[in-house]
């Protein structure tokens, strides 16, 4: 069977467009002794330095985000990264996000950001 062009455009459409974001997390939660937080808490973030206070770790986050470029946008580390990561500190009773390491690529149309972090709880 022998699909005219007009119809598989329409078949490769829709997957085309699905594939046009994509976010995988993996968190580990190290320790569960703190209840989750509003998933829209606010969440300091410490890139290129730590924080000062008194901190325990509480979790792992590994997230790789992807976006196709002309459906989606350019992924940005400081724009959707960092809106993963405070959504699953949050899940996590996190106060802060220490960003361990990332890294932005863009390969054909697809724009990718992986990001490594840890979750803190301030100590009191």
């Amino acid at each position: 069977m022998k699909l005219s062009s007009c119809k598989l455009l329409m078949f490769l459409t829709p997957i085309f467009l699905l594939s046009a974001c994509a976010t995988t997390t993996k968190v580990d939660s190290l320790n569960s002794a703190y209840q989750a937080k509003d998933k829209d808490c606010e969440i300091q973030f410490y890139k290129d330095d730590q924080p000062q206070e008194k901190y325990e770790v509480i979790g792992k986050i590994e997230s790789h985000i992807k976006k196709n470029f002309f459906f989606g946008g350019k992924v940005q580390l400081e724009d959707e990264a960092y809106k993963e990561l405070s959504i699953k500190a949050c899940s996590l009773g996190g106060d802060a996000v220490i960003i361990d390491d990332s890294i932005e690529t863009s390969v054909s149309e697809m724009t990718h950001v992986h990001v490594w972090a840890t979750v803190i709880k301030y100590s009191k």
